[in-house]
């Protein structure tokens, strides 16, 4: 079924895509069609495995839907007639296409400051990797018997060459790590982050020796991680009392407003939409989907939201929609719904077929019919 659907496609592409040298001649009746006589609604026959519908305005514009196997089809745009024949494209969506709507409002719950807190903390973590990729591999390195000191030291001696071995290392690896920022950024190269990578294992595993001797010796391992901008607290290994992980005062997440892309209970986390909160005092505050399809800024119920301007931008294209919202405490989270027709792919820039009667035949021969319906 697979391949026949891909078979099918293929040829479907062919005669979609076919040069006007293949068409057949028309009557004279069917060359003098117009337009007003031409619009209607029609549906393909004689193509097994495949569906698909046309419809022609009269104000020249068209819509054009096929089903393939599990594959679908979509295109729009302007059509017109001549010579016996007409012709579909190139294919353009409307100005006036309604990408987005509204759907079910949300008071502000539990869902969605869970949602607001997890999406803080992943813009975080990025920005982390991003800032302080040495970081984002490996975890704490466990010391192993190859790195036990002598055999002929004593457990104090172990302890105390153990605290000078971590002593170095710490010094290395701060130079590795003040090399990594002051980096070329626009230089490709990556041996500096391999170098603080590499720094930073070794003197991990110094500080896990550190730890086992001075365990042995009834002594606390006392160490001083190197300095790190706050960002990459989020990947470090080592969290002292005074880091502060989570990379300072997280926002109070327990009011807000935002959209949910597609619904609260199955968002759509693969789009990237922008969402711009317009609130009764005249401020404007503005949020992306990003990662959980949730977009949101703190907002407190005194808060009155407004409008929401929301924007995708697409295979080049940039799809914005405006709306107005009644004033409801209840009402603080919107489900948005998405015209799903933007992400079909039109597969012909023109398609040509033939008039015949009441009928429109594709303009290679390839075979089926658009029989009218109406």
């Amino acid at each position: 079924m697979r391949n026949l659907s891909i078979n099918l496609l293929s040829a479907f592409c062919a005669f979609a895509l076919a040069p006007a040298a293949f068409a057949q001649p028309a009557s004279e009746g069917d060359a003098q069609a117009t337009a007003s006589s031409l619009a209607g609604n029609y549906h393909l026959t004689g193509v097994m495995e495949t569906a698909a519908q046309l419809q022609l305005d009269a104000d020249g514009s068209y819509k054009w839907m096929m089903m393939v196997g599990n594959l679908d089809l979509y295109s729009e745009g302007r059509w017109t007639q001549a010579g016996g024949q007409v012709t579909l494209g190139p294919h353009r969506f409307g100005k006036d296409m309604p990408v987005f709507s509204l759907g079910e409002a949300y008071p502000w719950g539990r869902e969605e400051a869970d949602a607001a807190y997890d999406s803080d903390t992943i813009r975080l973590q990025n920005r982390a990797k991003w800032q302080c990729a040495f970081l984002d591999a490996g975890g704490y390195y466990q010391s192993s018997d190859d790195t036990a000191a002598a055999e002929d030291l004593t457990p104090l001696q172990r302890y105390e060459a153990a605290a000078a071995s971590e002593a170095q290392l710490r010094i290395e690896y701060e130079r590795a790590i003040a090399a990594y920022f002051a980096r070329d950024l626009s230089d490709p190269d990556d041996n500096l982050e391999i170098s603080a990578r590499s720094a930073r294992r070794g003197w991990g595993q110094a500080v896990a020796v550190l730890a086992k001797s001075a365990r042995a010796v009834g002594k606390a391992a006392r160490y001083q991680p190197p300095s790190l901008p706050a960002d990459c607290f989020f990947l470090s290994d080592y969290t002292p009392e005074y880091a502060d992980r989570e990379s300072g005062p997280r926002i109070d997440w327990s009011e807000g407003v935002g959209i949910w892309v597609n619904r609260r209970e199955r968002p759509n986390a693969r789009l990237d939409i922008a969402a711009e909160f317009t609130f009764a005092d005249g401020s404007v505050e503005t949020a992306n989907s990003h990662e959980l399809g949730f977009a949101f800024v703190p907002a407190a119920d005194e808060r009155q939201l407004k409008t929401i301007r929301l924007t995708l931008r697409h295979n080049g294209s940039e799809y914005s929609s405006s709306f107005s919202v009644a004033s409801d405490r209840d009402a603080r989270v919107y489900a948005v719904k998405l015209d799903n027709r933007i992400f079909i792919k039109p597969p012909f820039e023109e398609l040509r077929l033939n008039i015949s009667g009441d009928d429109l035949v594709p303009a290679d021969g390839s075979g089926g019919a658009y029989l009218r319906r109406d």
